[in-house]
C-alpha cells in the first residue's frame, strides 16, 4: 500500500469517529474514559475536572476582539462561487494565486445586506504547484471536493536549508530578501497572513522530504502556515515531515485563533508548532515514520505538539475528541517513543529562559485517543526539563484521555 493511500485511509477511519462530525463551538458530547496511566518516563501532568471546565472550545476561541464562530460543514459547503480554479481552462482562472489574487483587499466595500460578504474560490481537483500567500484579504473561503479532500492537493517543495540568492523572495508571503536560504517561513507551502479565512475539503502538503529525498541543511518543511485571527479549516488533509503545520501570530501582541476540524495533519518532528491560539477538534494528528535520515528533537520518535504561547496569553493549543495515530513502523516501536509535544522557547538560547518575558507554551489535550507510541511531554527547546515546577513550570497538560485499543 502506498504511504499516500495509507494516509487517506487513516483520515477516513478518523473522519467515522463517532464525536468528530458533530463537534462544534459548543463541547463535544461524551466524555472519553481516562487514561489508567500515562507512558513515557514520568506520569503526564493531568487537569482536575475544575480546571478542564476552563478549558473548553469556547474559552479559547473567545482569545481576541469579536464573537468567533466557525461556520458549519452545511453553510460552507452552500456557499455560491465567485470564482473557479481549473488547470485545463475550463475555470475563470488556472493557478490559485491568480484567483486569490482577483479577491478584494481587507477593508474594502465587500458588503453584502446586513453582513459582510465571503468571496469564494472552488478549485477544481487536481495538483496545483504553487507557494500560495493570500495576504490581507476580504474573508475568504477556498473549497475543494467535499466527498474527497485527497482530490485537490496545493504542493511546494520549499524547506529551511535550501539556498536561495540574496535579493530572491523566499516565499510571497514571507519575502526574506536578504536571507541567503528559504528558512522555515519561507519554506511553507501556502501561507494565510489574512484575517477571517476558511479553507476547506482539501490537501496541503509540502513534499521536499518525501520519498527519502536529501535536503542540505535545516529540514524543516512547512506545509500550511496561518498568521491571522478567526482562521478555520475544515476538513483538510495537511502533510509534510518536520513542521508541518505552522499557527503563527503575525505580531507578539495580536490574536490570533485557528480552529480546526475534522482534519487530518501528519509529520514527525514538532509538526504542530507556532504561538496561535490553536483549536483542533474531532481531527487525527499522525506521526509518520517513513522519513529518511536524521531525527531532530528530544524525541528520537519524533514530536507532535510544540506550542510556543506568549507568556501573557492563558491559552495556547487545544486538541480535543481527537486521535493520535502513527505509522506501523511506530506502532511495532517500543512504546511511549514519540513525545506529545514539548514547549517551544522561540528565540530563547538554552538556559536562557526568564519567566513572565519568554515564552512558555500551553497546551491540552483533553478527551481524545491517543495510541501505543505516545510518550510524555518532553524537556522545552531552551532545555527547561519536563514535567518542572516552580518559575520554570511548563504549561502542558491532559484530561481524560484514552489509549487506542
Amino acid at each position: 500500500m502506498s504511504a499516500c493511500r495509507a494516509a487517506t485511509l487513516l483520515w477516513l477511519a478518523a473522519a467515522a469517529l463517532p464525536w468528530a462530525p458533530g463537534v462544534q463551538t459548543a463541547e463535544p458530547p461524551a466524555a472519553l474514559p481516562r487514561a489508567a496511566a500515562a507512558t513515557g518516563r514520568e506520569p503526564r501532568p493531568q487537569l482536575t475536572a475544575e480546571d478542564a471546565a476552563r478549558h473548553r472550545i469556547a474559552d479559547y476561541l473567545a482569545q481576541g476582539p469579536g464573537a468567533f464562530e466557525p461556520l458549519t460543514r452545511a453553510v460552507i459547503d452552500a456557499m455560491a462561487a465567485d470564482w473557479v480554479v481549473d488547470a485545463a481552462g475550463t475555470g475563470t482562472h488556472r493557478s490559485v494565486q491568480a484567483a486569490i489574487d482577483a479577491v478584494p483587499a481587507a477593508g474594502a466595500d465587500v458588503r453584502a445586506g446586513a453582513g459582510v460578504r465571503r468571496f469564494v474560490i472552488d478549485i477544481r481537483p487536481g495538483t496545483y504547484r504553487e507557494a500560495l500567500c493570500v495576504r490581507d484579504k476580504a474573508p475568504l473561503l477556498l473549497r475543494g471536493v467535499a466527498a474527497d479532500p485527497a482530490a485537490v492537493r496545493l504542493v511546494e517543495g520549499r524547506w529551511n536549508g535550501r539556498p536561495k540568492r540574496a535579493g530572491e523572495p523566499a516565499h510571497p508571503c514571507f519575502p526574506a530578501l536578504e536571507a541567503t536560504s528559504h528558512g522555515t517561513s519561507g519554506s511553507t507551502s501556502v501561507a494565510l497572513f489574512s484575517d477571517d479565512v476558511v479553507v476547506a475539503h482539501l490537501t496541503v502538503a509540502n513534499d521536499a522530504t518525501e520519498g527519502g529525498a536529501s535536503v542540505e541543511g535545516g529540514t524543516q518543511a512547512v506545509a500550511l502556515t496561518t498568521a491571522g485571527d478567526r482562521i478555520q479549516l475544515e476538513n483538510l488533509r495537511l502533510t509534510s515531515h518536520h513542521d508541518t503545520f505552522y499557527a503563527r501570530r503575525r505580531e507578539r501582541e495580536r490574536p490570533a485563533r485557528v480552529f480546526v476540524r475534522a482534519s487530518f495533519i501528519a509529520g514527525d518532528v514538532d509538526f504542530v508548532f507556532g504561538n496561535a491560539t490553536l483549536v483542533i477538534a474531532g481531527s487525527t494528528l499522525h506521526s509518520r515514520a517513513d522519513r529518511q535520515g536524521e531525527r531532530r528533537g528530544a524525541a528520537a520518535g519524533g514530536i507532535v505538539l510544540a506550542p510556543s504561547t506568549p507568556p501573557a496569553v492563558p491559552l495556547g493549543f487545544l486538541v480535543t475528541h481527537s486521535r493520535f495515530t502513527a505509522d506501523a513502523a511506530h506502532l511495532a516501536s517500543k512504546r511511549g517513543h514519540v513525545a506529545l509535544g514539548r514547549a517551544w522557547d522561540q528565540g530563547v538560547a538554552r538556559g536562557r529562559w526568564a519567566a513572565g518575558e519568554s515564552p512558555n507554551g500551553q497546551a491540552l489535550v483533553r478527551e481524545s485517543e491517543l495510541g501505543v507510541h505516545i510518550g510524555p511531554w518532553v524537556d522545552s527547546t531552551a532545555a527547561r526539563p519536563a514535567p518542572a515546577v516552580g518559575a520554570e513550570a511548563h504549561r502542558l497538560a491532559e484530561f481524560r484521555n484514552r489509549s487506542a485499543p
